[in-house]
């Protein structure tokens, strides 16, 4: 976890596996509750912590809640890298089935999070701190992304392949975390079509297309 404002670190290991054990909790409570309806004492009742305990680690609850953030954060960022680390799998594609894996991993990953990803999207709506810190690791996330489907870089009639591939990755991105938001209410009133993962594989042969296309 990244050292969050507002949060003291620990500085021995049975206190590192204490906060990462309130921290899992944290993000529990705050995937079901969003912050209004995340509690110290709820936190620490699922952690098996004191509420002491929680209030000499963080000043306050959005020390908490930005602590929470950045733990959810790094741990999504753990797994993009992971999912796009060069392979066999990888490599036996034809490169528009590589891409349209690519994009469609990166949605399945965003969608399995739903909860949490609302409750950060909410959230990081009114706070600037998060935000920042949410840049940063969507940053890493599109990095991951981007340097596995640069490997075909010579399929893609761009020039400058790098910029589309980034592209592709914050609409996918964006369109997902959006949908998570707001997407249910939007639909049920008639305002949106499908939901935007029956989109995705158009939006992967975009990749593919000439920028005039």
């Amino acid at each position: 976890m990244q050292e969050s404002s507002g949060v003291r670190p620990p500085r021995q290991a049975r206190s590192q596996r204490t906060l990462e054990r309130v921290l899992d909790a944290g993000a529990a409570v705050f995937a079901a509750g969003g912050y209004d309806g995340l509690t110290i004492a709820e936190v620490c009742r699922r952690a098996s912590s004191s509420t002491g305990a929680v209030y000499t680690r963080f000043e306050n609850k959005d020390a908490l809640v930005r602590a929470i953030h950045d733990h959810v954060m790094t741990e999504m960022v753990e797994a993009v890298t992971a999912m796009y680390s060069p392979g066999p799998a990888w490599d036996a594609l034809a490169t528009p089935a590589l891409i349209e894996r690519a994009v469609r991993l990166l949605a399945d990953h965003i969608r399995t999070r739903a909860e949490i990803v609302r409750a950060i999207v909410l959230r990081a709506a009114v706070d600037p701190v998060m935000r920042a810190s949410g840049a940063r690791a969507i940053r890493r996330m599109a990095d991951a992304f981007t340097t596995r489907l640069l490997d075909r870089a010579v399929d893609y009639p761009h020039a400058d392949p790098d910029s589309a591939v980034r592209s592709v990755f914050g609409m996918v991105f964006e369109a997902i975390s959006w949908d998570i938001a707001f997407g249910g209410e939007f639909r049920e009133a008639g305002a949106l079509g499908p939901p935007p993962d029956e989109r995705m594989p158009a939006v992967a042969r975009m990749v593919l297309l000439t920028p005039s296309e």
